[in-house]
């Protein structure tokens, strides 16, 4: 393998890592913003159990697991 060959190689690895360096904190933003929707619900309802919390929670990770899912996706 040459050198040519190699700085491709890293190229390409390069550019797969900055295409996913941002997911992790993409999933956190998606999550917080689904739970403290849930939790500003709650906080309208009056309910005791905090069910808004856990739906907009869960769905968080649910929606953050997909555009985790596509984005490593292999293409």
């Amino acid at each position: 393998m040459n050198d040519e060959e190699r700085a491709a190689k890293r190229r390409a690895a390069a550019k797969s890592y900055m295409r996913l360096s941002g997911i992790g904190f993409q999933m956190a933003a998606i999550i917080g913003l689904g739970a403290y929707g849930g939790w500003w619900a709650d906080q309208h309802t009056g309910w005791k159990f905090p069910l808004l919390t856990l739906v907009g929670s869960l769905g968080g990770v649910a929606i953050a697991l997909y555009i985790l899912l596509k984005e490593t996706r292999v293409r």
